[in-house]
């Protein structure tokens, strides 16, 4: 979705930007970040202009789905749990088909804890995001995602579910999963993961 905003500055570079763009043409940053390792490989000043600038731009439009995700990216990057989840479910509202945002907004409803001491509806709601991302786009990342909710909420509490954690890890591997996915969103969660959801 273009910004039109008028006047609108890189976050990156501070140049005016052309709002029908991904990238600024002076400094070739994503104007506003899609994906949330993007932010994961900026150092924390450069990343802290981005908010500042999608601050500004939410002013203007806040109905922008795309600054909400990318905002909502940022403050779970810094450990904002709840204000990223508003921000994710705000861009979702605006924007039905971004994968990405319901993905981390199932991510953010944890609020940085396991999901073993996480209220059950908490659980499902998380749940039922990954599978609204899946529904968009069949990443393996987002069976990942909802095969370590069923390991340490269900199977560690012995509740039955189906399909259980197994059969979600082997639907992440068929969906080709990788190592770097998985690190990536250990970080973000701050967990290690059980042997039991190791891939080789």
């Amino acid at each position: 979705m273009p910004m039109e905003v008028e006047n609108l500055k890189c976050p990156g570079c501070g140049a005016p930007i052309d709002p029908t763009k991904q990238n600024c043409k002076y400094c070739a940053r994503p104007i506003v970040v899609k994906t949330f390792n993007d932010f994961k490989t900026m150092d924390t000043k450069l990343a802290t202009k981005y908010q500042t600038v999608y601050k500004e731009i939410l002013k203007e439009e806040p109905n922008n789905a795309g600054v909400n995700a990318s905002l909502g990216m940022y403050l779970l990057n810094i450990g904002s749990y709840e204000k990223a989840l508003s921000k994710f479910e705000k861009a979702i509202d605006d924007e039905v088909d971004n994968s990405e945002a319901y993905f981390w907004a199932g991510v953010s409803i944890l609020n940085g804890k396991r999901p073993f001491i996480i209220p059950k509806v908490s659980i499902e709601k998380a749940i039922e995001y990954a599978k609204s991302a899946i529904m968009i786009e069949n990443r393996g990342i987002y069976n990942y995602f909802i095969a370590y909710l069923k390991y340490d909420f269900y199977f560690l509490k012995m509740l039955k579910v189906t399909p259980n954690y197994q059969e979600e890890l082997q639907n992440a591997i068929k969906n080709n999963v990788t190592l770097e996915d998985i690190n990536i969103l250990s970080q973000v969660m701050k967990v290690q993961f059980p042997e039991e959801l190791k891939i080789n």
